[in-house]
């Protein structure tokens, strides 16, 4: 097994499981997000094994271009979605209705109807207005909804408070209280509901997992209950949320968190002889990503030395959003260039427009590139034309 995902081999950064040299790539026509779909394959594929008989939903808010979209498709997975575009694109990709899942707090009638009438094969339900609606709906279309019930045990994890989802202040799911309506609901519509599973979904980015252990044996009597008075029930969603290491370049350290990751799922679930269901993401494309971006300026201040480059929160807004982290590599290795603290910031007229701050590097000169690591999850799926600024050029590396 690989250990690392980047290298220099001739002091030039190369990245991915075919080891390209990034300065290839690094054009004057603008910044670049490259994916390295041979890693996505083997990512989805060491999970599938972590997870015998499982079926994996790539959470595709995560990176929904469409070649990265075909390569998990064929490679077995399903598609977690949370709109009407992103069903569109699924649908595009090559995923049938019979492949998809949908997610999301504020689907529109229009959105359900067309769900409805696609034959979306689960929609996870995230509240009870929603519910009736899918029920009122399903009966006004003659068609019956295969749901799930996203509930929200009210649990911790550590992560990130932008990121959570799953204590009771969050917009996500259902409380726990709120079953014996959910229930009358599903009864009182069997014509148009069918309860085919339990939803569980904590958070992003997680690395420790004694919450969704917790939460996990929460959930476990409710599903029993459910089961109990629903046959249909079979399926046990246990969301998504693996974390990934940003801070440093360690597959194999990430391998035995997805060991521990499966093992406590396995093993809570084991007794419950449910289908398992879980919708992946960030773990599966987070590490295939790499953004480009080429050095404008070096502006000193009596304060600070700031790198102005030509990327910034327009194309990746993790830094801004979550102060998340991010490496920084240089495409060129200078072995002699002095470390020097500095401010990696782009062009937009926002003082959260930053990739770093106060990062020690290697002194860098106008003109020179460097790589953003990490950015194969939330990356361009999040970038926006604020200021007007043109949306980075993506290439698929198969």
């Amino acid at each position: 097994m690989r250990k690392t995902n980047f290298s220099y081999i001739d002091d030039s950064l190369c990245f991915g499981e075919k080891s390209i040299r990034l300065a290839d790539f690094a054009k004057a026509s603008g910044p670049v997000y490259l994916y390295d779909l041979a890693l996505i394959r083997s990512r989805f594929l060491e999970m599938q094994q972590a997870f015998p008989g499982a079926k994996l939903y790539y959470a595709m808010k995560a990176n929904s271009h469409p070649d990265v979209m075909r390569t998990l498709k064929a490679a077995g997975a399903g598609a977690d979605v949370v709109s009407g575009g992103e069903i569109c694109r699924a649908l595009e990709s090559g995923f049938e209705p019979g492949d998809i899942v949908y997610s999301g707090v504020g689907k529109t009638e229009k959105e359900i109807r067309e769900a409805l009438t696609l034959g979306i094969f689960q929609i996870n339900v995230e509240s009870v207005p929603e519910l009736e609606r899918i029920g009122r709906l399903g009966r006004e279309m003659k068609k019956k909804a295969r749901v799930a019930l996203r509930l929200n045990p009210d649990v911790s994890i550590q992560t990130h408070p932008y990121i959570a989802t799953g204590l009771a202040e969050n917009k996500f799911g259902m409380e726990l209280k709120e079953v014996p309506r959910l229930t009358e609901i599903l009864k009182t519509s069997s014509d148009s509901l069918e309860l085919v599973g339990v939803s569980l979904h904590l958070g992003s980015q997680m690395l420790e997992f004694g919450g969704l252990e917790e939460a996990l044996r929460l959930l476990k009597p409710v599903y029993r209950e459910l089961a109990a008075q629903f046959p249909t029930l079979k399926k046990f969603d246990a969301g998504g949320g693996l974390g990934i290491l940003y801070h440093e370049d360690d597959l194999v350290k990430e391998s035995e968190a997805l060991r521990v990751y499966a093992k406590v799922i396995r093993d809570e679930l084991a007794d419950l002889g449910a289908e398992l269901q879980l919708e992946p993401g960030r773990w599966l494309v987070g590490h295939a990503g790499v953004l480009l971006t080429q050095v404008q300026y070096v502006k000193q201040t009596s304060h600070r030395c700031f790198v102005i480059v030509d990327s910034g929160m327009n194309h990746l807004i993790r830094p801004a959003l979550y102060e998340a982290h991010h490496r920084l590599l240089p495409l060129q290795k200078n072995p002699q260039a002095p470390l020097k603290k500095v401010d990696v910031v782009g062009p937009i007229c926002e003082s959260a427009d930053f990739f770093a701050k106060e990062r020690e590097l290697p002194e860098l000169k106008e003109g020179e590139w460097l790589a953003v690591a990490d950015t194969g999850a939330y990356g361009f799926s999040m970038a926006n034309v604020y200021n007007l600024q043109d949306l980075p050029t993506e290439i698929p590396i198969s």
